[in-house]
């Protein structure tokens, strides 16, 4: 994953893969004060590198992987957005009309967040935020043999301020929440939603939702990297091995398969394992159904269950506080919406 600072939008050089078996972050607390892969003690700004050119969010996005950037905490958070954005995908060549539409619903997503700062955490007398703090994503997927540039926004809130999603459509005309999403909704031709996710930059990894639109991307467009890439199921297992580490889930996983094999399975935690065969990732959701990826898609693969070990946890916790709880004010990937009537990421997420 490539990492962005908040100020200058300079995109920079992506920290080392993190051991899987030494990650062992869980919500609520620093992961041991060290950085990932290298066992050294943590200095600086966890959000500190080396700056690149803005080429680098196009390389990022070529080989597969996703770009992240911190949002500010204030107003300029829509400024953050919009120029991430425009950078990312006019690198990629999108249509003008596309990047602009694309950098308007950023910018609304960005926007929203503001209301959602009650579980960003500091440190110390640290002016800037250790975890939490809002953050932009992008990253290219392959559904139903159609590309597309996802974009997401996170925040540390599992649910909505008003207690429940806001409605994108059919809201009334004095209504005060969710123009927002309508607009999104609208300039998305229904592709986006909203599910439950962690945080990727910051000291550790907090829980919250993810608000998300995408935007198609011409065959031509996609870089020719992405298109011919050849992964063995061994090789994608431990990449996702590696990936759910690095977002906290790293205590629980186990993965068995040899190089040579057609076959890897990497078990996330009790009732759920990833399946990752010749040509496709596998596993079961909640509900019985069946979810699959092309062996590429690892950045919407990881995010997928990511969620759905939220949704396990949001679950458990609703279970243990004897329904008391808020709970129709978290965010699921059941309740999202987008074209088709699909839940989770714009129908992309269910055979």
């Amino acid at each position: 994953m490539l990492q962005f600072p908040g100020v200058a939008i300079s995109p920079l050089v992506a920290k080392t893969p993190v051991v899987p078996d030494a990650a062992d972050r869980w919500r609520g607390g620093p992961a041991a004060g060290r950085e990932p892969g290298n066992g050294r003690e943590a200095t600086g700004s966890p959000l500190a590198g080396t700056a690149a050119s803005p080429a680098a969010a196009v390389a990022s996005l070529a080989a597969g992987g996703c770009c992240a950037w911190p949002l500010s905490l204030d107003a300029t958070c829509a400024g953050d957005a919009r120029r991430a954005f425009r950078e990312a995908a006019g690198g990629l060549g999108l249509p003008d009309e596309l990047v602009h539409d694309g950098m308007t619903m950023a910018s609304e997503l960005a926007a929203n967040t503001r209301y959602a700062q009650q579980n960003v955490q500091f440190e110390g007398e640290a002016s800037a935020p250790a975890a939490g703090a809002p953050e932009l994503w992008l990253y290219l997927r392959c559904t139903a043999g159609r590309w597309e540039l996802v974009c997401k926004a996170f925040d540390s809130l599992a649910g909505w301020k008003c207690g429940s999603p806001p409605a994108a459509l059919g809201g009334r005309p004095e209504a005060v929440d969710g123009r927002g999403l309508q607009i999104v909704a609208g300039l998305s031709g229904g592709q986006w939603g909203y599910h439950l996710s962690r945080s990727r930059l910051g000291c550790w990894q907090v829980p919250g939702k993810a608000v998300w639109f995408a935007q198609p991307v011409q065959t031509g467009r996609v870089p020719a990297r992405l298109k011919r890439a050849r992964l063995r199921p061994c090789q994608v297992s431990h990449r996702l091995e590696v990936m759910l580490s690095e977002r906290g889930l790293g205590a629980s996983l186990l993965r068995a398969g040899e190089a040579g094999s057609g076959i890897s399975v990497l078990s996330v935690r009790r009732g759920l394992t990833v399946w990752c065969l010749p040509n496709t990732i596998l596993w079961r959701a909640r509900g019985g159904l069946y979810e699959q990826r092309a062996l590429t898609d690892l950045e919407d693969t990881a995010e997928r269950i990511v969620s759905l070990c939220e949704e396990i946890d949001s679950d458990q916790g609703a279970g243990e506080a004897g329904g008391a709880g808020d709970v129709g004010g978290v965010a699921g990937s059941g309740d999202a919406a987008g074209a088709g009537g699909a839940g989770g990421d714009g129908g992309g997420w269910a055979l």
